[in-house]
């Protein structure tokens, strides 16, 4: 997500309207600056870690046991939008939990050899920080980036958080299962070839079937619990329905929560009765770990 639903599935319809998008946003950025009723009931810092801004959204009590790194989505190209940072402030007053969200910094300017590893080291310094258990999440691309963390995490030897959480992820950035493109039509959001297009400016020099950029496709076993959201309208759902079917078989432990008709990341979007249901089922699995 992060993009506004008018619009966004032309954006996506062509490599070449990607691209022409891209280029658009890079003479005229959005700005990823939080709303001002972000701060209504909540206490909001931003701090810069690694040249990259961290905002924090936190409840008004001034003791938060459970944290979340967010990872927002946007295709990689796409600042965090007002839609992620409503999903955020809903989560923060619900489970409570204090949840720290990186700018990261998008493509093509920045790939996946930078994005990755400075995500790593944040979730790394948080989870060794001993401030009471971490819940790694993400949505769409955010996802992508968040699973390919956790696996950077545990080849490195560290600790994982205690659970990770991924809503719509998009974790092949090839976009190459024959269903995808039956699924398209249905998604109103997004398009395969614009998201291959996308895929590739976040890759770089990279290959697509890289860990760091296609993390569905690397070894999955010794990661936290993992928790899936995904809708059958999302032309990623059939990224979440092959994560959890390698998880099966490397007894990797993973539930997953799909939604019938839903389109891509349901959970954030605000009107829907199936979004208010992900998102308190979401704030429970924050919370309920070590409660």
């Amino acid at each position: 997500m992060g993009i506004r639903l008018t619009g966004a599935k032309r954006s996506f319809s062509t490599p070449e309207r990607t691209r022409a998008h891209v280029e658009q946003l890079a003479l005229r950025p959005t700005s990823y600056a939080p709303p001002r009723t972000l701060s209504q009931g909540t206490r909001l810092g931003v701090r810069q870690v690694a040249g990259t801004p961290v905002y924090t959204v936190a409840p008004p009590v001034h003791r938060v046991e459970h944290r979340v790194l967010y990872l927002h989505g946007g295709a990689y190209i796409h600042e965090i939008g007002p839609f992620h940072w409503a999903f955020v402030r809903r989560l923060a007053l619900a489970a409570p939990a204090q949840v720290e969200v990186p700018i990261y910094p998008l493509a093509p300017q920045v790939t996946a050899e930078r994005t990755v590893p400075a995500m790593t080291d944040l979730l790394a310094t948080l989870v060794r920080s001993g401030h009471g258990p971490v819940t790694l999440m993400g949505d769409s691309a955010g996802g992508g980036l968040a699973l390919a963390a956790a696996q950077q995490l545990r080849d490195r030897g560290d600790p994982q958080p205690a659970r990770i959480v991924l809503i719509s992820p998009w974790l092949d950035i090839t976009v190459s299962e024959p269903r995808q493109r039956e699924i398209d039509a249905q998604d109103r959001m997004l398009a395969v070839d614009g998201l291959v297009e996308a895929g590739r400016l976040y890759a770089g020099p990279l290959d697509p079937h890289d860990a760091r950029v296609s993390p569905l496709l690397a070894d999955l076993r010794g990661l936290a619990p993992i928790d899936v959201f995904t809708g059958t309208s999302d032309i990623l759902n059939t990224d979440a329905h092959r994560l959890a079917h390698r998880c099966d078989e490397v007894g990797q432990p993973i539930t997953l929560h799909e939604a019938d008709g839903m389109q891509h990341a349901y959970p954030l979007l605000p009107l829907i009765a199936e979004g208010r249901r992900a998102r308190r089922d979401i704030a429970r699995l924050v919370a309920s770990r070590f409660s």
